[in-house]
């Protein structure tokens, strides 16, 4: 392996172990009020953490596992990925298989854990995405050829999505496609349409539901309805206004006293901006800036086209959804109903991510090995031919 490609993944390791082990503490702290006055949980304060113990173990382990998996094994057998998860997506409707939690069913119920196949699913559509650009070619005139069949693909799986329904992940996964796109050099006017096309969208699944207008209202005026729908959006503001500079300490936040509702799921970040402060929000920040980074390095050098692009796509994703539920959690965005990566409570999430993390750094080795032989192929062709030289003199 090549030093540069060593400290890539190192870098990804070293951030990636960061992000972990602070969501796991900040479970801890979330929770640990909440869970104790329960009988649901048996009244014991340990009951979030042990849980994203065991997610963050069996997410490492698959992260190790996958990181000696050739990631061409995704692109030989994409049609059964894709079919797979589309199954999963339909179990969720399924009565008996479903589990629905505040009125939306994205789960689906395996008696230990609820497992949420969104999640699954938008890893898998950015691997049909660089699996169909690889395919097609790099040529931006055959640019249309490449779109419509991830375009057709995409909307499948966002209208179930929807239908579960999951707007957050349905925007995620369409701005990560069309970053994917974008970066891969697609015809513009081509990601133009489709973006109009998605903000149309988007405008009229807002007004087409009381509840999400609701919490735009509540977004572009919280404190008018801080007893109703800017509830959540004005204990978000408390707490990070209770931070300060560097926090008031872990476990010695005020808002997980009943406060702030979904605070170790989709405002674990507000939890962290109140015990870490200002200092904490701005590590949690250059992590995920750390990482994309590290991971647009990888994609740069990758072995092959679908591995560059399958970087590309994981470490969008990953800076996307952050960077979304970050500015949620700061009043930037209306509420979305989404995790931040490696931080928050959830099997699901930390468990795909940290196995998307695998796969990232098997395209580094598996790149690293290709410069290595094609190094040394290079070496031993000059080595040939300084010698064939030498002979003719």
């Amino acid at each position: 392996m090549t030093i540069g490609k060593r400290h890539e993944n190192l870098i990804l390791f070293f951030c990636t172990l960061i992000l972990a082990v602070l969501g796991t503490v900040m479970v801890f702290s979330a929770t640990s009020v909440t869970a104790g006055a329960s009988a649901r949980f048996g009244n014991d304060t340990a009951y979030f953490f042990k849980r994203q113990v065991l997610f963050l173990v069996l997410g490492a382990s698959l992260a190790v596992l996958l990181t000696r998996v050739d990631y061409d094994f995704y692109r030989r057998r994409i049609w059964f990925l894709l079919a797979a998860t589309l199954g999963l997506l339909l179990l969720v409707f399924v009565p008996g298989i479903r589990h629905t939690a505040n009125g939306a069913s994205r789960w689906i119920n395996l008696r230990v854990f609820t497992f949420q196949p969104s999640e699954l699913s938008k890893f898998i559509l950015l691997a049909f995405a660089a699996y169909t650009i690889d395919r097609k070619g790099e040529n931006p005139k055959e640019g249309v050829k490449v779109f419509l069949p991830v375009l057709a693909v995409t909307a499948v799986f966002i209208a179930i999505i929807l239908k579960e329904p999951d707007f957050g992940m349905a925007v995620v996964i369409v701005a990560s496609c069309l970053a994917l796109l974008f970066i891969a050099g697609f015809p513009w006017k081509l990601l133009a349409g489709l973006f109009g096309a998605g903000v149309a969208g988007v405008v009229f699944l807002i007004a087409s539901k009381p509840y999400r207008m609701a919490r735009l209202q509540a977004f572009i005026d919280p404190f008018s309805q801080a007893q109703a729908a800017g509830y959540q959006v004005v204990q978000s503001l408390i707490a990070f206004s209770n931070g300060g500079l560097l926090g008031t300490g872990i476990g010695s936040g005020k808002q997980k006293l009943f406060y702030l509702p979904e605070m170790h799921t989709d405002y674990i970040f507000s939890v962290i901006g109140e015990e870490l402060g200002f200092a904490g929000v701005v590590a949690v920040g250059a992590c995920f800036l750390t990482m994309v980074w590290v991971g647009y390095r990888i994609a740069r050098r990758a072995r092959d086209p679908f591995g560059r692009y399958l970087a590309i796509g994981l470490s969008s994703v990953i800076g996307i959804q952050a960077l979304m539920n970050m500015m949620v959690g700061l009043t930037m965005l209306p509420p979305k109903g989404m995790v931040l990566p490696f931080l928050s409570y959830g099997g699901s999430s930390l468990i795909l991510h940290l196995a998307a993390i695998g796969v990232l750094m098997n395209i580094s080795l598996k790149g690293a090995e290709a410069f290595v032989a094609d190094h040394d192929h290079r070496r031993r062709g000059n080595r040939r031919t300084r010698f064939s030289g030498d002979s003719d003199c």
